[in-house]
């Protein structure tokens, strides 16, 4: 959920000096000096230090930095005095909350071909009981916050080289066993463009044909091909209890009477451990670290399907930076490129220092 913050409005005015042709820069500038006034109001935290040169005192330095963010602000005025441009900005300052799940868009995640596998000392139902744990599993995760989920036949297993020799359907052993010609196996299909995928993997293994329980392990895992970084796992195991060695039990095996109740228990035990995985990944916040993109421009994989704007503002984190604002002036889905408000003001090391977004509506 959300967390509460206590916030106050203040009303400030900064001021760039005007530059001949230069406009657009300038009103960046006083912008920027406005937002930076506006974040000083709600509190500054002051560090001092010495200077010292082969043991000699060579100077003292103070450090501030403000202690509060900016959660929201607008653009009040704008005007062009003699020498110098002002902007008037109302701004809402505070500790920052956790935006995440409220404001931002849904999740989308694309459930590939799962993974099943059941060893030989395993009940014969129990890879279809996995198959059937899946399909129920999907539903429990759908109920996920901020989630959705939607049904795909795409396989991201490698590709399995195929016999040099064609064997004809009537010999094929798997015509044998059951009537029906093997099907060629499709190789890995290729994630859409900006595609966010959830494949989940199961293993069932027992510790012999008598065991009166089955160990069963799901491998969640949540793949971006857009920004491989932003990937999560997660792997949960069980143990499912089966029926026990009597002479019962064969019928049981034969009859399938526990696949359907095997199923329910591992898609209800699985998905109490999976949900979280999901629901954390939704709302995780907008932090990225800065990637090079071009001169005093930095590329960032987050992009409007995480909830970004053109009116999006990134507030620069650790590092030792100053306080830095970086705007967005290219968004696509599953990326923005940013680029400081104002370079002068901005930190020297900017690659690779983190970046925490909210929104503003200038």
């Amino acid at each position: 959920m959300p967390q509460t913050s206590a916030a106050e409005m203040v009303r400030v005015t900064g001021r760039a000096a005007l530059e001949a042709g230069n406009d657009t820069l300038v009103r960046r500038r006083a912008l920027e000096d406005a937002l930076y006034q506006a974040s000083l109001a709600g509190g500054a935290e002051v560090d001092g230090f010495s200077l010292a040169d082969q043991g000699v005192l060579a100077g003292e330095a103070v450090l501030l930095r403000p202690s509060s963010r900016i959660l929201d602000f607008a653009v009040l005025r704008e005007q062009k005095a003699s020498s110098h441009y002002e902007v008037t900005i109302e701004a809402y300052v505070g500790t920052q909350p956790d935006l995440g799940c409220s404001v931002r868009p849904d999740v989308v995640l694309t459930a590939v071909r799962p993974q099943v596998y059941a060893s030989a000392k395993t009940p014969l139902w129990m890879k279809d009981a996995l198959l059937l744990a899946h399909e129920e599993m999907l539903a429990v995760l759908s109920g996920a916050a901020k989630i959705k989920i939607t049904q795909s036949d795409i396989s991201m297993r490698a590709v399995r080289a195929q016999p040099s020799v064609k064997v004809q359907s009537n010999f094929d052993y798997q015509t044998l066993l059951t009537g029906g010609a093997t099907a060629s196996q499709a190789g890995p299909t290729k994630l859409p463009e900006n595609t966010r995928a959830l494949e989940l993997k199961w293993v069932a293994d027992g510790m012999s044909m008598r065991a009166r329980s089955v160990n069963v392990t799901l491998d969640a895992r949540i793949i971006d091909a857009a920004a491989p970084s932003r990937g999560r796992t997660v792997s949960v195991t069980h143990k499912l209890k089966i029926s026990p060695d009597t002479p019962w039990r064969a019928l049981n095996v034969v009859s399938r009477k526990d696949q359907q109740g095997a199923a329910a228990e591992l898609s209800e035990k699985m998905g109490a451990g999976v949900v979280p995985l999901l629901e954390q990944f939704a709302c995780a916040p907008l932090v990225a670290p800065l990637q090079a993109a071009g001169k005093d421009r930095f590329r960032v994989e987050l992009g409007a399907r995480d909830g970004l704007t053109r009116q999006s503002l990134a507030f620069v984190e650790g590092r030792g930076q100053m306080w830095s604002v970086l705007r967005v002036v290219e968004l696509a889905q599953s990326s923005a490129i940013v680029k400081p408000m104002n370079t002068a003001r901005a930190g020297q090391n900017l690659l690779g220092a983190s970046v925490r977004f909210n929104a503003g509506r200038p």
